[in-house]
């Protein structure tokens, strides 16, 4: 833990000695619990409101298959192993 030095209005002192006594809680603790209750808050509301996610899955993909997890396979092809045959594996033709 972090010790810091906080400058309060009285009122919101007041308010957070109060509120710390009725749920049987220290004001440190108290005051540590409302900024996690913030940040949880804030990073839930951060990822939903972001407008971006508005057009997610609005788009439907091509009817070839191309999807953006497999578009490398299709812009830059592998080269297709050829198959090469040992001396002890070459092929006997039979008549």
């Amino acid at each position: 833990m972090k010790r810091v030095q906080v400058v309060l209005e009285e009122w919101q002192h007041n308010w957070l000695i109060e509120e710390a006594e009725r749920q049987l809680l220290s004001v440190s603790a108290f005051l540590r619990q409302l900024i996690t209750q913030a940040i949880d808050q804030r990073q839930t509301a951060t990822a939903t409101q972001d407008p971006l996610w508005e057009i997610v899955g609005i788009g439907a993909g091509p009817e070839d298959g191309v999807n953006s997890e497999n578009l490398d396979l299709f812009l830059y092809p592998l080269p297709q192993p050829t198959q090469l045959l040992r001396v002890a594996e070459a092929r006997i033709e039979s008549d």
